[in-house]
């Protein structure tokens, strides 16, 4: 088997009606879930992603279009016909496949990432990631979805966890070799969320600083007493990122949410339509169809 690791045990060839959130115990919104007008069936294949059978050979794997991301990928709350991935394949009338689980944490997402690069090396990888608070317990020997976690330790310092989610992505990317990555963001991941990156500035900026640099050029033209005090306060390492990030990286901004799915948190088939709009797009630039 090709990428003997990537399955979900708990939900291989299951078929369920409802799945975490989206379920009349756990969603946030019970008339919202009740009044939702489509029938909802998770399928699961035989590797226990929301998906069909995957193909079997390299060269149609190479040929396929990788989705990977977390509950947003997975269509958490929605028909399968309203996830992107799925919307994308009929767009396209290329294979997409899907890897995708909910309460994924963005170092599972760039695992899978890197050993889809390095074992299939296919034409193009699309990459939703999701929060940059989500963790994962450190035991290998658990299966992912028991390695789960909501939330990083919270004695961490933010600047911290963001400087993590950068350099996986930064490392990601790295892997490409001659494929093409696109990097896209679930809502509110804070994922190269500028709004907080001038929140953060704004904090520790002295009345006499500039305003926060707009790009790398900007931020390079700094001067030596405004990078040591980034330095103290750990900002100069995340603000580099940031914006060698924005400049080297094929990447769709945050996305924000138009509609809801049935559970009344995930977004349903209005945004991922807009969402595979903005896909599409960037393929054609990149001249991958």
């Amino acid at each position: 088997m090709i990428l003997p690791n990537f399955i979900l045990h708990s939900r291989k060839n299951e078929i369920w009606n409802e799945s975490g959130m989206d379920s009349l115990d756990k969603c946030p919104d019970v008339n919202h879930f009740k009044n939702y007008p489509h029938q909802i069936v998770y399928n699961y294949n035989s590797r226990g992603f929301r998906d069909a059978e995957w193909p079997t050979t390299i060269e149609e794997l190479q040929d396929s279009i990788w989705c990977v991301g977390d509950s947003f990928t997975v269509g958490i709350g929605s028909p399968v016909q309203h996830t992107w991935s799925n919307i994308l394949q009929r767009n396209t009338n290329k294979r997409c496949i899907n890897v995708s689980m909910d309460g994924a944490s963005n170092k599972w997402i760039a695992r899978k990432a890197i050993d889809i690069l390095q074992t299939i090396r296919p034409k193009l990888i699309i990459i939703q990631w999701s929060y940059i608070i989500r963790d994962e317990l450190p035991d290998t020997t658990l299966r992912d979805e028991d390695r789960r976690l909501v939330f990083y330790d919270k004695i961490r310092n933010f600047n911290d966890v963001m400087i993590d989610s950068f350099k996986l992505i930064t490392n990601v990317d790295a892997q490409k070799n001659n494929c093409e990555i696109i990097h896209s963001f679930v809502p509110d991941s804070m994922c190269l969320n500028y709004a907080h990156i001038v929140e953060v500035w704004g904090h520790v900026a002295d009345s006499k600083w500039p305003q926060i640099p707009k790009n790398l050029n900007e931020f390079n033209c700094l001067s030596k007493n405004i990078i040591s005090e980034l330095h103290h306060f750990k900002l100069y390492e995340l603000l580099s990122l940031y914006y060698q990030l924005k400049n080297n990286i094929n990447h769709i901004p945050e996305i924000t949410r138009l509609d809801l799915s049935r559970d009344g948190y995930h977004y349903d088939i209005i945004t991922a339509t807009a969402f595979v709009a903005q896909l599409e797009n960037l393929i054609a630039d990149l001249q991958l169809t």
